[in-house]
Formats: C-alpha cells, structure tokens, sequence
C-alpha cells in the first residue's frame, strides 16, 4: 500500500511537466491489485499508507479520479474461504504470507471497512466480474458493489458471462467489449469527481 500511495503521488507530482493534469488520475487494478486500488481510493490519505513521503511534494495525497478494476479482491476474508471451500493450497499459503499479521485481512478489508461506516473515499468504482470466476465469487463482489452504493458511492459491476477469474488477459470478444467499457467509464469519471463521506 504504500508503495501503491507514493507511486500515485510521484505521478501526481511529475504530471504538469508531462502536460497531464494530476486531478484526472486514476488507478486500474486486477485481482489482488484490485484489493490495493480499491483500498488505495477508499483510504488516500490514511498515514500507514503515506508513510514515504515525497521530499519535493511532501503535502501531496494519493487521491484519485477513478479505479477500474477486473475481479478485484473486495472482500479478503471472503476470497480465503473459498479458497478453503476449494482446497487451494497454493492460494491458502498467499494469504496467510500476505495478510501478517493475519488481522489484517479484517482491517484492509474494503468489505468490512465500509460494514463499519469508516470514513472513506468514495471515487468512482468500475468492476468488471467473471460470471464462472470462483476464486472471487460475482455474488461476493455484489454484495460489496451494494454496499459501496448504500454508502453513497458511485460503482458500476458489470458481469461478464462464461469468464472466469483471468479472463481478461485473454484476447476475444469479451476483452475488447472490457477495454472499451474502462475507456468509457474514465470518460464519465473524470467529468463526475469522487465524493469524501
């Protein structure tokens, strides 16, 4: 996370002299890189995250205009269960090796962060599910698409039929139809703005 939080600030921080404008910057995120954007946009100013400062624009934040994701982990606790249900070995060890100590997986949990009415940021939200994904369940990530709208925020899930977990990376039909949504999505976003709650 925090190596995610200087990234978007060192971004932020060279964008004028890219002739970018750092208020219309925005993260994209898949999988476990879905979890870190998603956590990234909800917490920009949090001080665990922003514990590397950037010298030269040290009062920089990581505020973003939007987050893309494809099968992000919006609920970790929920994505380990699974795992277990599943018997996956491989995925099992993941977790416990990322999630140390293992609290973590409750206290990063974008899920239960917006179960406990924390204060976040609410930026807007794409998520695009594989229908037959079942390391990340779609009615897992409908659930937190509700929640993040019960909250006040903007989010868009959109399920995309006989895709499983990776399927993005797969050239087809179903690929093009997501990369043009993204492109469409920031399109929108950038003219919305995100909201603080």
């Amino acid at each position: 996370m925090q190596d995610a939080n200087y990234g978007v600030c060192w971004l932020k921080s060279k964008a004028a002299g890219w002739n970018g404008d750092p208020s219309k910057l925005g993260v994209y995120g898949s999988s476990a890189g879905g979890h870190v954007a998603e956590l990234l946009a909800m917490r920009p100013r949090d001080a665990r995250y922003n514990a590397i400062r950037l010298p030269e624009a040290p009062n920089l934040d990581a505020t973003v205009a939007y987050v893309a994701t494809r099968s992000p982990i919006s609920d970790p606790y929920a994505c380990y269960q699974q795992a277990e249900k599943m018997k996956r070995e491989r995925m099992i060890k993941n977790n416990t090796t990322y999630f140390v100590p293992w609290e973590t997986i409750y206290e990063g949990n974008p899920q239960q962060i917006l179960e406990r009415r924390e204060a976040v940021t609410l930026t807007p939200l794409l998520i695009m599910q594989g229908a037959l994904d079942d390391n990340v369940l779609p009615a897992v990530q409908e659930k937190f698409a509700a929640t993040y709208r019960a909250a006040g925020g903007d989010c868009q899930l959109h399920v995309f039929e006989g895709c499983e977990h990776e399927w993005i990376a797969k050239p087809g039909p179903q690929t093009d139809r997501a990369h043009e949504m993204v492109k469409a999505f920031i399109a929108r976003s950038l003219k919305a703005g995100s909201r603080a709650v």
